[in-house]
Order: structure tokens, then C-alpha cells, then sequence
């Protein structure tokens, strides 16, 4: 046995023809005996099967590169992409198949068995589910057997991920005490301590920057921790989720929002309270919100409404009586406030008639209403209007509207939004009738008479898309009938306007023949 791992480790050393490597490796693997089999657990199966483990480690780290697009790599950058990613997949069922083979490390483990596990999961990590390098399962496989052990081996794994692994590659934020976690009065390095965070980051050879996948690494390792452990290990998860969120690239910046919304599905509220650190974060997720002119703005947009929505809610819970530290809900409504403000209206304002931005900043309003409930009334006079146009000018505009299926999605997503406005801002929507009855009425016209419409309500994805965006202007008809009190009368004054309206308000007026 000891012949054939040597002869595996010999193989991965050389590694003059990969293919014929790898070929060969595979084809000895598959002799191997079982994970169960006692021959494992010799002492020198054990250092053999490390050392070949190790080996893999090294051969699978990505080239800095990995992740950027093949077209803005030069010919030998492409080429030595192309390479990797073809001897990754074997690689990494290798790996798979020898960490199935360890043993489980000795209680406490030793440094020597904590390097290796780090390491591997360091490499392996970075092809897991969230990698922009690959997603290969035998590498969550991998990983997750690794960490999904009792608490006693998982623990100090973590630990030493977060304490030795990663830190080389990521600074300690300025704005935070690195030993305890907390927001400090005065950033470290004064008023300039940001700046040069951010170019220290920039330039370091040993950057996290330069780490392709390294994110997927830190998100895996929230999603192993347990909420009970996260405060032990607060500290050390910050500077990595900061560096990703903080950052100017749109890229960096989703990835920070993955990560941080794993946290908060885990982390106790009052953690983010004592330490000050919920603030840090909803700078930076007004930073996400500011990030306008990219063209990775609508999936940022995207990711981060119901990241900054979970948040909140962590940070302001709604008012109850029966806990004495609550005052009121003031702070609460403020926070929402300011969140429909800078995420919502601020994108209308500086990328108003961006479709994509649009669309996405309608979908974004259900939820943030929803959470607002009454409040959302001192908005009416900016989202009717604005929603309303929407409708009545996408769908004719220049005589024939601008119909396309994203302009359609758009609509669609309006007409949601329009519809969580009317119920929402029941109490004073009466005023906004005629407003939001003559867009929905203006959309259903060009719905049905444009030559644009028609045309694209020929083809299947369009017929789908027009058939949602009628029932979304059916809905926003009712949401206003039954908000105002009025069903009956819009019934009667829409069949009087044009009887094919019977169909938008889904039935005829009882007197009329």
C-alpha cells in the first residue's frame, strides 16, 4: 500500500505531462482499499496519505487570474487558465477520495494536523458553491467532511483558519479593535487609516486580491459555525467580510454580501449592537447602494435589498411592550426611512429610466413597504407618480410603447409595487386614485392595441410575459377598489370608458346591460 501512495506522491511531485499524471494517479487510486479498511491506520498510510493531500493543495491553488474574464487575459494568461481548470476536476477527486482515507485528528490536535486540514480546505474551499473560479461538489464534498465534525475537531479547525490561515491575506479594518471586535471612536491611522487600508490591499503581494476564490473559503466557514460560536470568533470573521464589502470592485462587493448575509441568518442581534459593527455595516451597505454607474449595479442592487432588510430588522426590531429597554419605535421607522431613501429613490434619481434598474428597484419596494406598513405614506407623493409613469409611458411612448420582455418584466415588477403602495398607504391612496387608475388603464391599452405589443405577445416567452403583467394590472385594480372603498364605482366608470376594460377590472358593473 505504502508502494502506491509513494508512487501517487512521486507522480504529483514530477508532474511533467498532466494528463498522463493524472491519468495514472486515477487509475492507482482506484486500487486503493476502502476508507474503512484498517490499513489506514498505520502511522506511515497516515503521513503518506498527508503528504499526497498536501501536494494536491499546492497543484490546486489558482492562479491569480483564475477568475477574470478570458477576454481580457492575454494568449499565455488564457492558456494556463484553460490548463488549470482541466486538471482541477481530477485533482480534486483525488483529494477527495485520500481525505476520505485520514484519520480524524488526535484531541487537542496537533499544529501539524490543523495546518494540513486549513490547507486544504484553503484550496479546496475556493471551488465550492459560491466560487467565481469553478463549483465542483467532490470539493464541498471535501470541505464539508472536513468541518462537519463534532465540536471538539471543528473548532479549533475554524480557529485556525480564521487566526493563521487567512490573516496574511487580510488586514485588520481600521474602524475596528482586532482584538475584540468593536467599533473604535477613532479609526486606526486617523482620518487617512481608510485610505491606506485600501491601498495596502491594493498592492501587497500577498493580497487577498490575489486569491482567487478566497471568498467562497470565508463563507464556508460561516456556514459550518453554529450561532452560538460566532462570538468567540467575531473578531477574526470581520476583517475578511470587510475587505469584500468595502471594496470598490462590484465583483468584490457581492461576494462581501454573500457573506454577510450568511452572518446574519446566525449572528445574535445584540452582538451586532454591543460592538457597534451593525453601524459599519449599514455603511457599507449604503456604499453598495451608491455604486450606480457599474454594470454590475442591478445584481448588486439585487443582493443587497435583502441583505439590508435583515439587517435592519436585527438592528431595529419592532417595538414590543413586554421588553423594558425598547422605547418606541422611532429609530425603527427612521432606519426604514432612510434605507427606502438611499436604496430606492436615490437609484430613480441617478439611473431613472435604466430598465434594469428599474426592474430591479420595483422588485426591492414589496418587502421595504411591507416592513413600513402606514409609514409608507409619507412616500406617496414620490412613488405614485413615479410608478405610475412607469406604466403609462413604457406602454406608450412615441404612439406604440417600448415593448420588449424586459420592458415588459419591468412593468410587471411596477405593477407589484404599485400594488403593495395601494395597500400599504390604504389610508390615504383615495387621492392617488385617478392617478394610479388612468396608468394601469393607459398599460392595458397599449397591452392590447400596440403593434409592439402584439408582436411580441406572438411568441411564447412573450405571451407569458404579457399574460403576468395583465394579471399584475387585474390585482392593482383591486388592491385600489378595496383600499378606497370604491370597487363598484372604478367597475362602473372603466366598463363606461371602454366595455373591453371589463376584463382589467374582472367583471361588468351589475347595471349596466
Amino acid at each position: 500500500m505504502s508502494t502506491q501512495l509513494a508512487e501517487v506522491l512521486q507522480l504529483l511531485t514530477d508532474f511533467p505531462n498532466e494528463q498522463t499524471v493524472l491519468t495514472e494517479a486515477l487509475r492507482v487510486n482506484q486500487s486503493l482499499p476502502e476508507p474503512e479498511d484498517a490499513v489506514w491506520k498505520s502511522g506511515t498510510q497516515q503521513k503518506l496519505l498527508s503528504d499526497c493531500l498536501g501536494r494536491l493543495a499546492a497543484l490546486t491553488t489558482p492562479p491569480a487570474f483564475s477568475d477574470d474574464n478570458d477576454e481580457d487575459l492575454d494568449a499565455g494568461a488564457a492558456l494556463a487558465k484553460e490548463r488549470f481548470l482541466r486538471d482541477l476536476q481530477p485533482l480534486i477527486r483525488l483529494a477527495n477520495s485520500f481525505s476520505k482515507r485520514l484519520a480524524n485528528p488526535s484531541e487537542p490536535a496537533t499544529r501539524r494536523e490543523l495546518d494540513l486540514r486549513a490547507r486544504l480546505v484553503l484550496s479546496f474551499g475556493r471551488f465550492t458553491t459560491q466560487s467565481r473560479v469553478a463549483n465542483e461538489p467532490p470539493a464541498s464534498a471535501l470541505c464539508y467532511g472536513l468541518l462537519s465534525q463534532p465540536a471538539f475537531i471543528r473548532l479549533p479547525l475554524l480557529r485556525h483558519l480564521l487566526s493563521v490561515s487567512l490573516p496574511p491575506y487580510f488586514k485588520p479594518h481600521p474602524k475596528l479593535n482586532p482584538s475584540t471586535g468593536r467599533v473604535l471612536s477613532r479609526p486606526l491611522g486617523g482620518d487617512s487609516g481608510i485610505q491606506h487600508w485600501y491601498e495596502e490591499s491594493e498592492d501587497a503581494l500577498s493580497s487577498w486580491r490575489r486569491q482567487p476564490g478566497l471568498g467562497a473559503v470565508v463563507e464556508l466557514v460561516i456556514k459550518v459555525l453554529q450561532p452560538g460560536e460566532i462570538e468567540d470568533l467575531w473578531p477574526l470573521l470581520l476583517p475578511p467580510m470587510l475587505a469584500y464589502l468595502d471594496d470598490y470592485d462590484a465583483k468584490n462587493k457581492l461576494v462581501g454580501l454573500s457573506l454577510l448575509d450568511a452572518l446574519l441568518l446566525k449572528v445574535d442581534a445584540s452582538l451586532l449592537r454591543r460592538t457597534g459593527v451593525g453601524k459599519v455595516f449599514e455603511k457599507s451597505l449604503d456604499l453598495c447602494f451608491s455604486s450606480l454607474s457599474d454594470p454590475l449595479t442591478p445584481d448588486l442592487l439585487e443582493r443587497a435589498h435583502p441583505v439590508a432588510i435583515r439587517l435592519l430588522s436585527l438592528q431595529y426590531p419592532p417595538f414590543n411592550p413586554s421588553r423594558p429597554t425598547d422605547k418606541d419605535d422611532s429609530a425603527r421607522f427612521a432606519a426604514l426611512c432612510s434605507l427606502l431613501a438611499s436604496s430606492v429613490v436615490k437609484a430613480w434619481e441617478f439611473k431613472g429610466g435604466n430598465v434594469d434598474v428599474e426592474t430591479v428597484s420595483c422588485r426591492a419596494l414589496p418587502p421595504l413597504l411591507d416592513t413600513l406598513g402606514s409609514g409608507s405614506i409619507r412616500y406617496l407623493q414620490i412613488l405614485v407618480p413615479h410608478l405610475a409613469d412607469l406604466l403609462s409611458t413604457t406602454a406608450t411612448a412615441g404612439g406604440q410603447g417600448t415593448w420588449t420582455l424586459e420592458t415588459v418584466e419591468l412593468m410587471a415588477e411596477a405593477c407589484r409595487a404599485l400594488s403593495s403602495v395601494v395597500e400599504n398607504g390604504r389610508l390615504r391612496i383615495r387621492r392617488w386614485e385617478g392617478k394610479v387608475g388612468g396608468a394601469v388603464a393607459q398599460c392595458w391599452v397599449g397591452m392590447n392595441e400596440s403593434l409592439a405589443a402584439k408582436k411580441l405577445r406572438s411568441t411564447e416567452a412573450g405571451g407569458m410575459a404579457m399574460k403576468g403583467l395583465e394579471v399584475g394590472l387585474q390585482k392593482v385594480m383591486a388592491a385600489l377598489g378595496e383600499a378606497t372603498g370604491s370597487e363598484q364605482a372604478i367597475v362602473e366608470r372603466m366598463y363606461r370608458l371602454d366595455p373591453s376594460f371589463d376584463r382589467l377590472v374582472l367583471r361588468a358593473p351589475a347595471d349596466v346591460q
